[in-house]
């Protein structure tokens, strides 16, 4: 299944590594781990569109979550019309329901994709702590990184989608799929789980400059506005004028004197 996508990376592959080399780099597992960096960012920027028209498939969905609301109150006890209703909103706003998945569910096959290419070439040498980047880190400090960049753009996406009533727990999910990806990075040679951490770092990256900044941004407005809304029903109190009650209550004694 994946054989096509492994011959496909393998050359790309080879061709950064041969890049590596011709720039003078002598060290085998830093060639290997500088030319996988090239790898990794070159697939994240053919991810970045489909990270994009997820975000904005997210944004379209916060905006039409208060009437999917008043959809879900009004037909709860009739759900084959609440379904439709639903439909109806989202092909009225254009909102993709594949359209946040998408950029979640591409990485993996790329991922088994690698771990062919990295199995045929069998990559030796050292790279900081450890000895052989072709076998497990010997530490368990990958897997680690690897549980921690699978979690973190997860659990900012998250927070930056709107939570759909009677959903699944994404927090629970999210932390479910960490420790899978760190449970596997264990077994997984460690040029492969460098990959996967480089590409969680950017995706942390693109995740909180795509999804979460600006979905913050809006909260933030929309909270202001509230606040704004909520002064304004507020009675004020005013507090009478001191200096001229002072001197009114002066006049008074001072006619009272002279009487």
């Amino acid at each position: 299944m994946f054989e096509p996508i492994t011959k496909f990376f393998t050359v790309i592959f080879n061709f950064f590594l041969n890049l590596v080399k011709g720039l003078g780099v002598t060290n085998e597992g830093y060639q290997y781990v500088l030319a996988v960096t090239l790898l990794t960012i070159l697939i994240r920027l053919c991810l970045l569109p489909f990270n994009i028209k997820s975000a904005r498939s997210t944004q379209k969905m916060q905006e039409v979550q208060p009437e999917i609301k008043k959809i879900q109150d009004k037909y709860k006890n009739d759900p084959q019309k609440q379904n439709m209703e639903l439909m109806r909103v989202y092909k009225e706003n254009n909102v993709s329901m594949t359209g946040g998945c998408l950029p979640a569910l591409l990485p993996l096959p790329i991922l088994m994709a690698l771990y062919g290419v990295f199995y045929s070439i069998n990559p030796t040498g050292s790279f900081l702590w450890i000895s052989n980047i072709g076998a497990p880190d010997p530490f368990f400090i990958l897997p680690i990184l690897a549980a921690l960049t699978t979690y973190l753009p997860s659990y900012l996406m998250t927070k930056s989608a709107p939570v759909a009533e009677g959903g699944m727990n994404m927090g629970t999910m999210n932390i479910v799929m960490s420790l899978m990806m760190g449970f596997m990075a264990l077994r997984f040679p460690s040029l492969l789980v460098i990959y996967w951490v480089l590409g969680g770092v950017i995706q942390l990256i693109t995740t909180y400059f795509i999804n979460y900044r600006p979905a913050m941004q809006k909260k933030r407005a929309v909270e202001a506005v509230e606040a704004e809304k909520e002064a304004s029903r507020t009675p004020k109190f005013v507090m009478p004028d001191y200096e001229d009650s002072n001197k009114s209550s002066k006049k008074k004694k001072n006619k009272k004197k002279k009487k």
